[in-house]
């Protein structure tokens, strides 16, 4: 048995075939770091996990030799491929307006008034989001959009026509290697609505286009809007929508290196 600086090898070499042990004479693994367990930290970096010893340090993987994963960011995830190689990558990664649950983006509501011409009419960007992913990751996009149709004064319908409303996700920057078209619209959710005198109602919608994507790396950006259209020519049917003027409006986006 060797001794050196509290190493405890059983073999006359260090690449022998035995198991090494760091403050135990009797190593269960190829490698085994025993001691009497203790917080070094309450808190590692904002994740609300201890910092527990015994714990080992690889000056490979700190920030130094890391500067893009570990810029910002305090921890990140450890990974392994396939050789068995060790890096670390970022770990999951929030932009946009990322609201906490009964938060609200939108603090003014956008009116848009809809000609009826038999076309979609959109508002400008209601919000917006820019992001950039050091590498391929699993990028998820969720929002949420409400929405008062009226009629064109603003009191309620009751003329028991259709129209539709719309809210729409569109990049407006990417890389070409994403293959995203930036002329048009990503992702969109919609309904019609009609009211008749009987029971006629007002009341907000809520409507929610969302996606998930896996992403080269680049630079992109979303920007969120929304969309109305009548179902005739008729000058009687204009109405107009209002955006934003409920709660929980957000644009949140998630991403995940892969």
């Amino acid at each position: 048995m060797v001794l050196a600086a509290g190493l405890l090898v059983y073999s006359q070499h260090i690449f022998s075939q035995q198991n090494v042990g760091i403050m135990t004479d009797k190593p269960m693994e190829k490698l085994h770091v025993s001691g009497k367990s203790s917080v070094l930290d309450d808190n590692i970096g904002t994740t609300g996990v201890p910092l527990i010893s015994p714990t080992i340090r690889i000056d490979g993987l700190n920030m130094t030799n890391n500067p893009t994963v570990l810029s910002t960011d305090t921890i990140a995830p450890l990974y392994v491929d396939s050789n068995g190689d060790t890096s670390v990558k970022k770990g999951l990664e929030t932009f946009g307006t990322y609201t906490q649950p009964g938060g609200d983006a939108i603090t003014t509501a956008t009116t848009l008034n809809v000609t009826a011409t038999q076309t979609y009419q959109f508002t400008p960007t209601l919000l917006t989001a820019s992001f950039t992913l050091q590498q391929r990751s699993v990028v998820y996009i969720s929002s949420t959009l409400s929405a008062d149709v009226l009629n064109a004064s603003g009191g309620t319908i009751t003329d028991g026509k259709n129209r539709a409303i719309a809210a729409l996700i569109s990049f407006t920057a990417a890389p070409a290697a994403s293959g995203i078209n930036t002329t048009s619209s990503y992702m969109g959710d919609g309904l019609t609505f009609a009211n008749r005198p009987t029971d006629s109602m007002n009341g907000s919608f809520k409507l929610s286009p969302s996606s998930e994507l896996v992403l080269p790396a680049g630079s992109y950006t979303v920007i969120l809007r929304g969309a109305g259209i009548a179902s005739s020519n008729a000058p009687g049917d204009n109405y107009r929508i209002i955006w934003g003027g409920g709660t929980g409006d957000k644009l949140n986006i998630l991403a995940k290196p892969l």
